[in-house]
């Protein structure tokens, strides 16, 4: 029998999941600033009340999605390597690398990096998360051994080089599949790694 707490957690996230739904199509429609919480409850079709029993105002709302998609975009980037694994760049394949797959798949909420009156504060998250990826989780291995491609700098480098190509193929419409899009990224790492491992998952 499924308890009464598992069926109302299930609830739950059914329904903050719609008022995330309604809110992201709301803001591509008139902007977030123009965005009001009897807007997102008439498009989730739920009552005030519900609204206020999960979320305090539009700016909860807001602060929580973001915080949802940043920790799924450090996950996704780390997803199909295993801990302490030595992965040679030179093998690797579209597949080993699923955060073109998982923007894909969520384009309603990637696509509100190109709306003017955004989510605050969205542009900073994609660079972010991936910077704090790598210097979290990541240690590389440059082709050039006397070269130490793991300080901070680098590394931040390369996480806003990674944000930009992506929001390049988000803006011009993802002009070609997730995979090719990948395959680009890792075409770049292994111009200048030669392997990495993941040395710690959160």
């Amino acid at each position: 029998m499924v308890s009464s707490d598992h069926r109302s957690s299930k609830q739950s996230k059914r329904t903050k999941k719609s008022f995330k739904q309604s809110f992201i199509e709301l803001i591509h429609e008139k902007g977030f600033s123009h965005v009001t919480v009897t807007d997102i409850i008439r498009k989730a079709d739920y009552n005030r009340s519900t609204f206020y029993l999960h979320y305090q105002d539009k700016y909860c709302l807001a602060d929580e999605l973001r915080a949802e998609m940043f920790q799924q975009i450090k996950q996704t980037s780390i997803s199909n390597y295993e801990e302490g694994k030595s992965i040679i760049t030179l093998s690797m394949r579209p597949t080993s690398f699923e955060l073109t797959e998982f923007i894909y798949a969520n384009q309603p909420f990637f696509n509100l990096y190109l709306v003017e009156d955004t989510l605050p504060s969205l542009l900073r998250d994609l660079p972010q998360a991936i910077y704090e990826v790598l210097k979290e989780q990541f240690h590389l291995y440059a082709l050039n051994q006397d070269h130490d491609i793991n300080h901070n700098a680098h590394k931040l480098y390369m996480a806003h080089g990674t944000a930009g190509l992506l929001l390049d193929w988000i803006e011009k419409q993802y002009p070609i599949p997730p995979s090719e899009m990948s395959q680009q990224l890792i075409d770049i790492l292994e111009s200048f790694t030669k392997t990495f491992t993941i040395t710690r998952k959160s």
